[in-house]
């Protein structure tokens, strides 16, 4: 059973930001000011970036530090991130794919704190948008590096945990959309019937590999928020990835490329770097037709992250519109 968390006051998080600069920096180390800045509104966890001004020791010049900090209800959530995070950095992977994840700086129990690296960088839709050429591959062969990584880890996602979260979704979307009620029961009978194997050894898996948890610096992809990985089918992420990409094209028309060029590059590069697997894209088609169902889900129902009316208009449209790709994949099945 987790303690009863403790809210922290500033003097608490100056004392725990103390600790930690002088855990990197050494014993001398001094804190000279800080503020907090909060980095998300949605989301379990509160999130907030530190800027911090430091002194290595008494007369230095002072330095410029920026951390990011992020408080979990769960002692046991904020142990496992940061259990991962810390076998990345001890693995090859960042070269393996040119990749950047978040490094562990400290972490204070009793108020779940969980300080890591600020790490920086372009919104990878903007990226993707005006340099197109080397982003997509290299998000392939990021992703690749994660999952050829090594990481222990207890939690499993199978195709049937996917299917049980999805059958009293598509309920609740029949009731919502009766008009689709027959292109979603056949969206779920689709994925009862092709659900492929779980693989005999689960790779490593980010759990949430979508756009907003992307970055780009040149040449290299940042991997934010591992708060979701576990282990499964390397498809689970390449079928999530798309189906976000998929979203983008589908509301800012014209901004990327198009979806379908988009979804040849990122399996290209994906593949480049990964042992082969011929079954490789009937599985990633699986996980986006499931990763689908569960997004329109949520663009209807979850009304917290969006309450203003627009917004809730805009993404009642955009579950119409994700509904009608739904409905053309149950068209193009059935011509097939």
């Amino acid at each position: 059973m987790n303690p009863a968390l403790v809210s922290p006051t500033g003097a608490d998080e100056r004392d725990v930001l103390s600790a930690a600069l002088r855990l990197m920096r050494g014993p001398d180390a001094s804190l000279e000011d800080w503020s907090a800045q909060p980095l998300t509104k949605h989301g379990k966890q509160r999130v907030v970036r530190y800027d911090l001004r430091a002194r290595a020791a008494p007369g230095r010049e002072v330095c410029y530090l920026q951390w990011v900090g992020k408080f979990y209800e769960d002692d046991g959530a904020a142990r496992r991130v940061a259990a991962v995070l810390l076998q990345l950095a001890g693995s090859d992977c960042g070269a393996r794919g040119e990749v950047e994840v978040p490094r562990v700086l400290a972490y204070d129990a009793p108020r779940r704190l969980l300080l890591l690296t600020h790490e920086a960088g372009e919104s990878v839709v903007s990226a993707i948008a005006h340099q197109r050429g080397p982003v997509v591959p290299a998000i392939g062969r990021a992703l690749a590096a994660l999952h050829g990584t090594p990481v222990s880890l207890d939690a499993t996602t199978a195709p049937a945990r996917v299917l049980g979260d999805l059958r009293p979704r598509v309920a609740d979307l029949c009731t919502r959309f009766p008009g689709q009620a027959g292109a979603l029961r056949a969206a779920l009978t689709r994925l009862e019937r092709d659900a492929p194997p779980q693989p005999a050894a689960p790779s490593f898996l980010h759990g949430d590999f979508g756009t907003a948890n992307l970055l780009w610096r040149p040449g290299r992809l940042v991997v934010l928020d591992f708060d979701r990985c576990t282990r499964g089918d390397p498809a689970l992420d390449l079928g999530y990835l798309l189906t976000q990409l998929r979203r983008v094209t589908l509301r800012k028309p014209g901004k990327l490329p198009e979806f379908a060029s988009l979804h040849s590059a990122i399996l290209d590069g994906y593949q480049r770097w990964s042992p082969p697997d011929p079954a490789l894209r009937r599985r990633v088609a699986w996980y986006e037709q499931a990763t689908l169902v569960s997004k329109i889900h949520v663009l209807a129902f979850d009304l917290t992250r969006h309450p203003e009316p627009e917004a809730r208009r805009r993404r009642q449209v955009e579950a119409g519109e994700l509904l009608q790709c739904l409905a053309n994949a149950r068209d193009s099945g059935r011509s097939s």
